[in-house]
């Protein structure tokens, strides 16, 4: 805001195109640079609470491009749960624990499988 003639604030007006543009120049960038967002992981459950002695299958969602290559399950806890590297998870001990979740064929893919395990 900026004060008038009157001593009264007025808004101040600017092109969002200026803004930009004063910021390249300030940067001394003179191109565009475009961000492309990083592909998602997702899990058929996102969680689950299971007895002693159960198990749970995870379903994991890849894009296409990574899908065939398959994902790696590995428990934070394994005196509370062990994973198979088909994705079933069998609960061994009381507690809570995350399974991580990470696609093979791009490791920076990983996605926490909250589990619970009831006596």
């Amino acid at each position: 805001m900026r004060l008038n003639s009157t001593g009264l604030l007025r808004p101040i007006q600017i092109s969002i195109a200026g803004v930009a543009l004063a910021v390249a120049l300030a940067c001394g960038s003179d191109s565009t640079t475009t961000v492309t967002p990083n592909p998602e992981i997702g899990l058929i459950p996102t969680s689950a609470t299971i007895a002693v002695g159960d198990s749970v299958k995870i379903t994991v969602v890849l894009p296409p491009a990574l899908s065939g290559a398959g994902a790696t399950y590995v428990s934070g806890n394994t005196a509370i749960a062990i994973t198979r590297t088909n994705g079933w998870v069998i609960g061994v001990g009381r507690g809570n624990t995350n399974i991580a979740v990470t696609s093979v064929a791009d490791t920076r893919l990983t996605t926490p499988f909250s589990l619970s395990v009831t006596p």
